[in-house]
């Protein structure tokens, strides 16, 4: 099954329509795959509230114990339509303070849901937030700024930048590092000495590096960042001839969303970051 089909399942569960034998495949995606696992633990809550009201948030539904006993024995039991099983989950017997407590738990989860990657469309951009499909490997790059009182929406020189990164296609290295107009480099990970990515880690919104004070060296200003992921490592070196190449254009790095670098292996995501 392609990654759609994984996600088109999962969203199924909450009205139960995921055959044993596609459950059972499914769940042996999850094991791999820690977004569709997360989308998984999102739609399973929404389906337990769903089926026995919100005291049943810590066991499983009869629709999933269904798909457990099905998967086992290697067939399912049959079940009724879908049009059926809503018509009796709407009845008068349901009470009716469950039915509120439910769909207010619905609203809740549907934004969380949201959050989801959804399969990039046709010809949409490849850098956004957590990262899109590329060549069936994906990776994705997030930026925080921190204040006193936490995450902020302005990036000041007062605040401190943390970056993490979505290591879905399981790349073996990351290098993230920024320019700025002026074509000043920031060194997030690695950091001099050191001279070659560094090892990614797997999963999403994973951070990388310390956390950067931006009034150290940053100024304000528009700052594009890169992360690099390969399976081979990056130099600081590649970086740097790079950055040369991009200059020789005349073009600003915040209006570039890769990096000139001569090689095919790297999958780059940026963003950028608007310095105050």
């Amino acid at each position: 099954m392609s990654h759609e089909r994984y996600i088109r399942l999962i969203d199924e569960m909450i009205v139960g329509d995921v055959p044993a034998l596609e459950w059972n495949e499914l769940h042996r995606h999850l094991v791999g795959c820690s977004s569709c696992r997360a989308r998984y633990d999102r739609v399973s809550l929404a389906e337990r509230m769903l089926h026995g009201g919100p005291q049943a948030l810590d066991t499983p539904s009869a629709s999933t114990l269904e798909r457990l006993e099905g998967a086992v024995l290697g067939a399912s039991t049959p079940r009724a339509p879908a049009w059926q099983r809503a018509v009796q989950w709407f009845a008068p017997t349901q009470r009716w303070a469950a039915g509120v407590a439910v769909a207010a738990a619905v609203v809740v989860l549907l934004p969380f849901l949201a959050r989801s990657p959804a399969p990039p469309r046709k010809g949409a951009s490849e850098f956004q937030a957590r990262g899109t499909q590329t060549h069936e490997r994906t990776a994705g790059l997030r930026a925080f700024c921190i204040g006193d009182e936490g995450v902020t929406a302005r990036c000041l020189r007062t605040t401190q930048l943390r970056l993490t990164v979505s290591n879905g296609g399981k790349f073996q290295r990351v290098f993230l590092v920024g320019f700025d107009d002026d074509y000043n480099p920031k060194w997030y990970a690695p950091r001099p000495p050191e001279t070659g990515s560094v090892a990614a880690p797997d999963g999403v919104d994973q951070q990388i590096g310390a956390a950067v004070k931006l009034g150290v060296n940053h100024d304000p200003g528009k700052v594009r960042i890169y992360a690099l992921f390969s399976d081979a490592p990056v130099s600081t070196q590649e970086v740097e001839a790079a950055a040369d190449r991009l200059r020789e254009t005349g073009r600003k790095p915040s209006q570039i969303e890769s990096l000139p670098l001569l090689r095919t292996d790297v999958i780059q995501k940026s963003l950028v970051l608007d310095v105050e």
